[in-house]
């Protein structure tokens, strides 16, 4: 076997291993996604592991931000377990940076525990809803609208260059993203959350979502403003396509102890590439 960094020379191989491991229209299985997420060495690499036949049988993706490698996109085939292919794949990203995750399955979580991480408490999700909107069911408020927003685009990061999104700034100077099909307004960075929430009913939005860490002091605000955790809502985590009752169950993880202060932000790991959800 061998290890080492993909590169986008390696698409046709890795087209046909994110099409065998994924459910169909995933956002890795495009090429100009790959190039956003694994393209530029400042925001991120993929490492891949080989067979003797040059087949892809692991991968592992890094996203880079604020100095930690936040891993994800994590896949072995079942045959290779247990023989140490992941560690290997986790040593090509520790040569970027310490390692942590905002992402991990029961297998993941097994692994995780295996090379003795931290365990945090999870991310937590919050939702407002349009107070305009009487009976707040999923039909009347995960649906498609028509709003004008042309004005506020904008794409001046890294994270809003993502293909597929549509990046606000707001009057206010508050960042989001525009999920018009599902009627939601993704928030990516709060300055006043009133106005925020004026101007998005304004505009015609009928519910936002913000994710973040639990120890992000901003929720307090949420909660006086009568925002709530997402499962206590009716819109659901997954949203493309739609999936009734599947609500923000995030784990949060590092190979060696964070900062206090560290809050995760929307665009640290997978679960702000608002393609996939």
């Amino acid at each position: 076997m061998r290890f080492r960094e993909a590169t986008i020379e390696d698409w046709d191989s890795l087209e046909v291993f994110y099409k065998r491991i994924y459910r169909k229209n995933h956002p890795l299985q495009k090429k100009e996604f790959w190039e956003w997420q694994y393209g530029d060495p400042k925001y991120g690499r993929a490492f891949i592991c080989l067979d003797n036949n040059e087949k892809i049988i692991g991968h592992v993706g890094a996203n880079f931000c604020d100095g930690i490698a936040w891993m994800i996109n994590g896949f072995l085939d079942e045959e290779y377990r247990g023989n140490g292919v992941m560690s290997n794949l986790y040593n090509l990203a520790r040569n970027y940076y310490p390692l942590a995750a905002t992402a991990a399955n029961n297998l993941g979580l097994g692994m995780y525990k295996s090379m003795r991480w931290y365990r945090y408490y999870d991310l937590v999700r919050y939702v407002k809803i349009n107070p305009s909107i009487k009976e707040k069911t999923i039909e009347n408020v995960c649906k498609s609208i028509a709003v004008s927003v042309d004005n506020w685009i904008v794409n001046d990061s890294h994270y809003f260059q993502q293909p597929t999104i549509k990046g606000l700034q707001l009057s206010d100077g508050s960042r989001v993203v525009s999920q018009e099909n599902v009627g939601g307004l993704r928030v990516v960075d709060f300055q006043n959350i009133p106005f925020l929430e004026e101007q998005a009913w304004e505009l015609g939005y009928l519910w936002m979502d913000y994710i973040t860490s639990w120890n992000d002091v901003i929720t307090k605000q949420l909660e006086k403003r009568e925002w709530v955790l997402d499962h206590k809502s009716c819109i659901p985590w997954r949203l493309n396509p739609i999936i009734e009752g599947y609500f923000c169950d995030i784990t949060f993880l590092s190979e060696k102890p964070l900062d206090n202060n560290l809050i995760v932000h929307r665009s640290y790991s997978d679960h702000g590439r608002i393609g996939s959800l």
